[in-house]
């Protein structure tokens, strides 16, 4: 990867954007509950009805395992603490989608050269 290609330097300053942006989600709900689309299974199911979501109710427990739950760090319960949580989340998925893209390309092509 050339790091000195004009497109490859605006991609990142994307990215980090991104990243130092995406507390905004949790910020701009954090006294009115969760944000839409962010409910859990039980709550959406109260909201659709309980026969519209069971495939998703089974699959809930899934998730338990998940490597930062709820995007966060584990006990930063306040506005300030969730936001560092958001970000340290945002880099580890940023961290682990490029992991995988990189693998994925020595699979495909063992020749190819990432320098």
């Amino acid at each position: 990867m050339n790091w000195q290609d004009p497109l490859v330097k605006k991609f990142l300053y994307v990215i980090i954007a991104m990243i130092i942006l995406c507390p905004l989600g949790i910020l701009l709900v954090w006294n009115y509950g969760d944000a839409w689309g962010e409910w859990d299974p039980q709550e959406l199911a109260e909201k659709v009805g309980e026969s519209k979501v069971s495939g998703m109710l089974h699959l809930a427990d899934i998730w338990n395992h998940a490597l930062l739950p709820d995007y966060d760090v584990p006990g930063w319960d306040d506005p300030f603490h969730a936001s560092i949580g958001y970000i340290i989340s945002a880099i580890v998925g940023v961290i682990l989608c490029v992991g995988a893209y990189y693998a994925l390309i020595k699979f495909v092509n063992p020749r190819a050269t990432t320098g």
